[in-house]
């Protein structure tokens, strides 16, 4: 009587610290993207999938920059052309052009400050560790913003009013940049000291760059009967902007809809006056 017994069924999954990174050697745009898609970490690893092809992360930053900055020109580019089909014409071109610096000015920016807490939490964090961080979470945001594209070119193509269409854009980055800066944080070193009060000082900041790099950029969308320009002159700030357009988006025009000097935050100066009725 055969008493063996299997529990193959009952083998416990792999856990994710056990995955294997991924070798960016000989890795096309298509697979990169659908890597970055389900889990973007295995792409920091400090060995290659493959044994004897350890990399470093120089050498793995080297050969992932391209490619990453290639999937971020395209996935931005995409959803900016969106946002330029509001008005047509050369907003076409002049958001799909913008729409990559979007992404990428926040993170050059940002990037000091995040090194800065990370320091200040005794966690060692070398600038290509960083840095291939950061491009792996502004790809994929460029991907989950053109996988968003087209609906938002649905809603697009019924001519919402100007501020809804606003609120649209401002959803829609929030949608796609909130899985952005997940992917930042897990692929940046574990460990030190207080690392969680450093993770929400860096989201804090690159949130609040984010939206005011898309303030100067300006405009994305251009009302139809507008004139169309590449930018528009620095005024008020992105806070303020919003706290205006959600007011016209709800028919509230007891003040101007104009942005007002109000501060970081979005607070009226007392001395601003309201529109008389």
């Amino acid at each position: 009587m055969n008493t063996t017994t299997t529990d193959s069924t009952h083998a416990p999954s792999p856990s994710p610290a056990a995955t294997p990174p991924l070798s960016p050697r000989g890795l096309a745009l298509l697979p990169l993207a659908g890597a970055l898609l389900r889990a973007p970490e295995r792409l920091v690893g400090a060995r290659a999938a493959e044994p004897g092809e350890a990399l470093d992360e120089d050498e793995r930053l080297a050969a992932l920059a391209p490619k990453l900055l290639a999937l971020t020109l395209i996935g931005a580019g995409v959803f900016g052309v969106v946002l330029g089909s509001y008005r047509g014409q050369l907003q076409y071109l002049y958001a799909g052009l913008k729409a990559p610096l979007l992404l990428l000015l926040p993170m050059l920016v940002g990037l000091p400050a995040i090194r800065a807490f990370h320091g200040a939490c005794e966690l060692q964090l070398s600038w290509s560790r960083l840095a291939l961080a950061a491009l792996l979470a502004v790809a994929r945001t460029a991907v989950l913003a053109a996988a968003l594209a087209p609906v938002l070119w649905l809603y697009l193509s019924l001519h919402p009013g100007y501020h809804a269409a606003i609120l649209a854009m401002a959803m829609s980055l929030a949608v796609v940049g909130l899985p952005g800066l997940s992917t930042l944080t897990r692929c940046l070193p574990t460990g030190g000291h207080s690392r969680a009060l450093a993770t929400f000082a860096s989201v804090a900041v690159l949130a609040a760059v984010l939206a005011q790099s898309g303030w100067l950029l300006r405009p994305f969308i251009v009302r139809p009967r507008a004139e169309i320009s590449f930018l528009r002159p620095i005024e008020a700030n992105v806070f303020s902007s919003l706290s205006s357009t959600s007011r016209s988006a709800r028919r509230d025009y007891r003040r101007s809809w104009d942005a007002e000097a109000a501060g970081f935050l979005g607070r009226r100066g007392a001395s601003q006056a309201e529109v008389k009725p």
